[in-house]
């Protein structure tokens, strides 16, 4: 680190590769936090945090929905104290027995919208309107998509799919400041996808082609005109919404290389084409939309190389290990880091028994494992979100209504150890006078001291 620093100063390094090689050194060094920059226990009343949105103007407001119904908002840049506690230092403790059940300050809860209020069953999707903070979007198992003022916590309209919605997509393509695409792509318990137009409040567009009900969609971050779903039937299709044949092609788990043109003529004409041996229940783009992780009920992450062929796609045969979990078929969260936070680019994947596994995308090597600390420790994860640039901070929901903190955390060294009380040359009123002192102001005064020069 100090090396680094001194790179920085002689300006050998930007301050660009300075953050980035930092931010690499955190994602081995992820912590649970404890004491501050959490929310509060229980937070969700034992009910399942399905969906988390951070919005991505300032990185502030957080929406966080619930098995329950309920909805909440959460102020990132404000921390409430809590009652009942001892604001103790950490300096003296080890990341082992942290009090993780009685946090000093946690996260402001702006505004709440009580269970039953607006959804009858559990939101199972929820997100910010990509351009600013003034709408949000929320789906249920009540059969409905609402669209949401924020200001006034109302729904202005409301979409009835006439069955269960299990996620939703907003295409947050703009091509310049007056226009902006405005479509929501949803997978429901149906074996196709409904386009919604919030510009004219109707159901623009309909997907067929999958052979149960759909878990998953993902619009490419580039093209306004693609998306990506997954569905029961373990397929995993791309779509151009321009085309008549709306179907560009299906992700083959068996073609792992270009020449195999005999796959390519029949991607379409095939009776099944499986991505996965089981339901497909997870996806994500990376940011240039070349590359596609997808996650199913077989236990396996697959990456897929979007860009080499036309189509279809190509099975880059990534081997993420034997520790993956994932036999829920239920939309499960992947996050990719940002990808210019670090030198390499990290994949989160939560696994069935509540761990939380980071993995190399560029060769599947397992960097870390995330476990959760505290009295309640074992339900999964059923939410993630990215808490912005070059923090590697991660909010977690899961099954039991908890949202965990993830961040990098270094141990604090005690004043004790760093300022050796039995130096000689130093008389005791010295000595008492910098034990009062911060870390900082100590190695000030024994940087001047003749002794060390």
């Amino acid at each position: 680190m100090q090396s680094l620093i001194f790179d920085r100063a002689v300006r050998k390094i930007s301050p660009l590769e300075f953050a980035t090689a930092v931010c690499e050194s955190f994602y081995t060094g992820l912590r649970q936090a404890a004491r501050t920059d959490v929310f509060p226990s229980n937070c969700h009343s034992n009910a399942a945090v399905n969906s988390l949105s951070l919005e991505k103007s300032d990185f502030q407001f957080l929406l966080s929905s619930c098995a329950d119904s309920s909805i909440k908002l959460w102020d990132l840049k404000s921390q409430d104290t809590q009652e009942n506690t001892q604001n103790t230092s950490l300096a003296n403790q080890t990341y082992d027995n942290y009090d993780y059940d009685n946090p000093v300050s946690t996260f402001t809860n702006v505004a709440t919208i009580p269970r039953r209020a607006a959804h009858t069953f559990g939101v199972s999707c929820i997100q910010w309107w990509p351009f600013d903070t003034g709408m949000f979007v929320s789906s249920s198992f009540d059969h409905t998509v609402k669209i949401w003022d924020t200001n006034e916590l109302t729904p202005v309209h409301v979409f009835d799919m006439d069955n269960r919605v299990y996620s939703f997509d907003i295409c947050g393509h703009s091509t310049n400041d007056m226009t902006a695409s405005a479509l929501v792509a949803v997978a429901s318990d149906q074996p196709f996808l409904r386009l919604l137009d919030l510009r004219s409040t109707s159901s623009a567009h309909t997907l067929h082609g999958h052979k149960g009900k759909t878990l998953c969609v993902k619009w490419h971050p580039q093209d306004p005109n693609l998306l990506a779903s997954g569905g029961f039937d373990g397929e995993v299709k791309i779509w151009d919404i321009r085309r008549s044949k709306s179907c560009l092609c299906r992700l083959d788990m068996l073609r792992t290389s270009t020449a195999e043109l005999s796959l390519t003529y029949t991607n379409l004409t095939q009776p099944s084409v499986k991505a996965h041996l089981g339901p497909v229940n997870g996806l994500v783009w990376d940011e240039a939309g070349h590359t596609l992780f997808t996650a199913g009920n077989d236990d396996k992450v697959r990456v897929w190389d979007m860009v080499s062929t036309l189509a279809p796609p190509v099975n880059k045969l990534i081997n993420f290990g034997p520790l993956t979990r994932n036999k829920y078929p239920q939309t499960i969260p992947l996050i990719l880091g940002p990808k210019h936070e670090s030198e390499l680019q990290y994949l989160l994947f939560p696994s069935d028994n509540g761990d939380i596994f980071i993995f190399r995308t560029i060769d599947g090597k397992l960097v870390s494992r995330l476990t959760r600390k505290g009295t309640k420790n074992s339900g999964r994860t059923s939410s993630m979100v990215n808490a912005g640039p070059f923090t590697a901070t991660y909010y977690c929901g899961t099954m039991d209504g908890e949202i965990i903190s993830w961040s990098p955390k270094w141990d604090q060294p005690n004043i004790n150890d760093i300022f050796d009380v039995d130096i000689q040359h130093l008389d005791d009123k010295s000595i008492s006078k910098a034990k009062l002192l911060d870390i900082e102001k100590a190695r000030l005064m024994l940087t001047n001291d003749p002794y060390f020069k």
